[in-house]
C-alpha cells in the first residue's frame, strides 16, 4: 500500500492521491518525450524493426508501471472509506 506503508498513516488523503496521480502522469508525459526524442536519432525517424520494438518495449513497461501506481493508489484511498 503506497501511502500507509510510507507514512503510516491509516487513511490517504485526497490531497495526496491527487500528488500520487500527479507524479504518476508527469513521468508518462516525460516517457512520451524520451520515446519521441528516442525514434529520432539526429532529427532523422528510426525505422529499424529491432530499434523501434526495444524502445516500444522499454515505454510499455514505463507506461505500464505509471498506470499500476495510479490504480494502486486509487484502490488505497477506496479502501480507506472501508475502514
Amino acid at each position: 500500500m503506497l501511502y500507509k506503508k510510507s507514512l503510516n498513516l491509516s487513511r490517504m488523503e485526497i490531497f495526496e492521491l491527487s500528488r500520487l496521480i500527479h507524479d504518476s502522469c508527469n513521468r508518462i508525459h516525460q516517457a512520451t518525450t524520451d520515446m519521441y526524442e528516442s525514434l529520432h536519432e539526429d532529427g532523422v525517424p528510426l525505422y529499424g524493426k529491432v530499434e523501434v520494438e526495444y524502445l516500444i518495449k522499454d515505454f510499455r513497461e514505463w507506461i505500464n508501471h505509471e498506470i499500476d501506481t495510479i490504480r494502486s493508489a486509487t484502490s488505497e484511498y477506496r479502501e480507506g472509506f472501508d475502514e
